[in-house]
């Protein structure tokens, strides 16, 4: 694997970054640390957001931040260090990203997890789309090459159960078109979530209806509904409201 490294400066602190160079890579990095993709600060909401979290860290529970599609790293790295006293499951099923993942953020409370998100245990087969290293996705969903690497399924409401001692701040979820299987069934968890984010992908699976689970499921809760760039941020109006 050809790496090259860059120093990103996250608050005060200089971190080394590896990533692949003349690939998606550097798209990734542009979007979440130049972009500010996952920046909550540009809402009207932003600051409820973060009295929320600094509620949270301050009781009894660990802030939860679910990343599903990790990558190489970049948001974990993001959401990490733009809430410390978080934890971050991190989740990639690629072998490539998740080695990289694992890598760049090492040393930080973040637990990688090589696997897929789905709506229920179970293995799936990956493909490559054939538009870079950010676009692996389930063979079922249609690619134009088809790589062999299996992955075990995880769910969102395994892994709440599996942090006892934490609670639930935000689940962002990029996994190219996954998001149909993971929002038709046991979908309990998005009742305890203040904070979805997600990128849908029926401007690529056209003609599939590829967002109409996450669409009905997300139609039957009390959530905001913000539309910014690639990205949905969908916020709980009544767990914001109470006390951590």
């Amino acid at each position: 694997m050809n790496l090259t490294t860059l120093n990103l400066t996250l608050g005060s602190a200089t971190r080394p970054f590896r990533l692949r160079p003349d690939s998606s890579d550097e798209k990734v990095v542009r979007q979440i640390f130049q972009n500010s993709d996952y920046n909550f600060g540009r809402l009207k909401r932003g600051p409820g957001l973060n009295a929320f979290y600094e509620r949270l860290a301050a009781s009894d529970k660990t802030p939860l931040i679910v990343d599903a599609g990790a990558n190489i790293g970049a948001s974990p790295l993001y959401f990490s260090y733009s809430f410390p006293k978080a934890r971050v499951v991190a989740i990639e099923p690629e072998k490539e990203n998740f080695e990289l993942l694992s890598a760049n953020t090492q040393g930080l409370p973040v637990e990688c997890v090589r696997a897929a998100l789905a709506s229920k245990p179970g293995t799936i087969e990956l493909a490559d789309a054939g538009m870079g290293s950010w676009a692996f996705r389930a063979a079922s969903l249609g690619a134009s090459k088809t790589i062999n690497q299996s992955v075990e399924c995880v769910t969102i409401n395994d892994i709440y159960a599996a942090h006892p001692s934490c609670a639930p701040f935000i689940a962002k979820i990029d996994i190219e078109g996954g998001e149909h299987d993971l929002f038709s069934a046991n979908t309990e968890w998005v009742a305890k979530t203040p904070l979805i984010i997600i990128e849908l992908h029926d401007w690529l699976l056209t003609g599939t209806a590829n967002s109409r689970p996450f669409l009905q499921c997300i139609s039957g809760y009390d959530r905001d509904f913000v539309h910014i760039g690639e990205n949905i941020f969908s916020i709980d109006n009544a767990l914001l409201a109470a006390p951590a």
